[in-house]
């Protein structure tokens, strides 16, 4: 049986939720530049996870969102975008479908950095709603002291950790001969820069440029997703002994 909601039919769905499985996975991006890969990249590492992860917290997957808030990079080609009140009230509508449909728990595995603040403030108003319980992956932040500790260094948007998962997701999508004359653009702390001045952006200076190895890329998001699986499983602990049926 599939673990792809959109792929079950209402009688198998039934048969599983909440009774066998109560956890739904929400994979969710935005199209915006991205040096070497897709424009896609935020919806790749995503959905690549979820997949990776459902079967280690017994969860069902969600279809993904695909459009979010694009900010800085919405000026380069191919780029998207939403509106806040856009995003906001759709994937609230689609948070509470989930948890009226009869899922307890939501893992939301998000792509993007632009709507952090969007999706904070939906896990609260949902939770008021309905008493579902939600847990938001970013998942870059979260793997970020795994990621230099096995890189040696930090990552960066369509950076080093960004580009091996999307390597390691599907290697088609990663095309270094098209990025060769990319001039990457180093943050600095203390600025605000509209366009950003670079489809690739590094947040430490010297650090963070793409890499192109295959099995390396591999064994990074291995890694990856042992890193979030194993967080949420603590998570999902500290609710059931916690809170039990309060909410």
């Amino acid at each position: 049986m599939s673990i792809n909601i959109s792929e079950l039919t209402y009688k198998e769905f039934s048969e599983l939720v909440p009774s066998k499985v109560d956890t739904a996975i929400l994979p969710i991006g935005t199209i915006e530049a991205h040096g070497c890969t897709n424009l896609g990249t935020d919806i790749t590492i995503p959905e690549f996870i979820a997949r990776e992860i459902a079967g280690k917290i017994n969860a069902l997957i969600a279809p993904t969102i695909n459009y979010g808030i694009t900010r800085s990079l919405l000026p380069y080609p191919g780029s998207m975008t939403v509106s806040q009140d856009s995003f906001i009230r759709y994937v609230g509508d689609v948070m509470e479908s989930l948890f009226r449909a009869g899922f307890k728990k939501l893992v939301i595995i998000n792509g993007h950095g632009g709507h952090i603040d969007e999706l904070k403030k939906l896990a609260i108003e949902v939770w008021r709603k309905t008493g579902g319980k939600t847990v938001i992956i970013h998942w870059w932040e979260l793997v970020e002291p795994m990621t230099r500790e096995f890189f040696g260094e930090a990552g960066g948007h369509a950076g080093l950790d960004e580009t091996a998962m999307v390597l390691a997701a599907n290697p088609e999508l990663v095309k270094p001969e098209l990025c060769k004359d990319v001039i990457p653009y180093q943050f600095r702390a203390g600025t605000y820069v509209y366009p950003a001045a670079g489809p690739i952006i590094l947040y430490k200076p010297g650090e963070g440029m793409p890499m192109f190895d295959l099995e390396k890329a591999k064994e990074y998001a291995r890694k990856v997703v042992d890193f979030i699986a194993d967080f949420i499983v603590v998570v999902f602990k500290g609710w059931e002994k916690n809170l039990a049926e309060k909410s």
